[in-house]
């Protein structure tokens, strides 16, 4: 037998049900006509950091019947080549908070082997500003150099960009002419350090201590090349 309570609910149920709202449907259109900005190609670039097999035993492996005269791997080379990377980032990474671009001049038979402690290794410093330099022009690249902000110091990234970018009269251009490189190389693209921010960084500082830090080590490096693009 049907109850009165039960007899209303089945005779709202058609009404209850009517009530309901259509699903609704939408459609996504996509011009492919419409530019909205260029796209900079620099977001398609590479880094180079001394981790693994990246540079001793992968770009740069002397002595290697694959290498050429001065060390590069021939058929790393040509790979890169065809990879048409736009920006080339060295020397790193984490390695960069504790290297000192010093190091990495002059014969390579006298420069100082230093303990790594980005990544626990020892350091030969034999692929240096120089071996990078000139691998960006074998490859046409930009390069692009990331400057000591952990245990570095302003005047180490000040003397880095004298020392490839300007054009002669000092103590820093006359080094760069020992080392075999007359003209400078101008290069436009530098990095202000390397996740300053991580606490697993050499140098970790705050946000406000890191922009102090940087500011006025940017300030210098742009006082000796007003050309240079810096990025932090």
């Amino acid at each position: 037998m049907i109850t009165r309570r039960t007899f209303a609910t089945l005779a709202a149920a058609p009404l209850l049900l009517r009530a309901q709202p259509k699903a609704l449907q939408a459609r996504i259109r996509i011009d492919t006509e419409r530019t909205i900005a260029p796209i900079d190609t620099k977001i398609f670039g590479n880094f180079a950091e001394h981790l693994g097999r990246c540079i001793e035993g992968g770009i740069f492996d002397e002595g290697s019947p694959l290498s050429d005269a001065h060390g590069y791997r021939k058929d790393v080379l040509a790979a890169v080549k065809d990879l048409h990377v736009p920006i080339l980032r060295w020397p790193g990474g984490n390695f960069s908070s504790n290297y000192n671009w010093m190091d990495g001049l002059g014969p390579r038979d006298q420069r100082p082997a230093r303990l790594e402690m980005a990544w626990g290794t020892i350091e030969s410093n034999r692929f240096g500003t120089h071996e990078f330099l000139e691998y960006s022009e074998l490859l046409g690249t930009e390069p692009y150099l990331a400057a000591n902000f952990g245990t570095g110091t302003w005047l180490e990234a000040q003397q880095w960009v004298e020392y490839c970018n300007y054009p002669s009269g000092t103590a820093m251009t006359q080094l760069r002419k020992k080392n075999g490189r007359e003209k400078p190389w101008n290069v436009k693209y530098w990095g202000l350090g390397n996740e300053m921010d991580g606490p697993w960084q050499m140098g970790h500082r705050s946000a406000e201590d890191y922009g102090t830090f940087a500011l006025e080590g940017a300030k210098l490096m742009k006082w000796t090349d007003p050309n240079i693009h810096l990025v932090a």
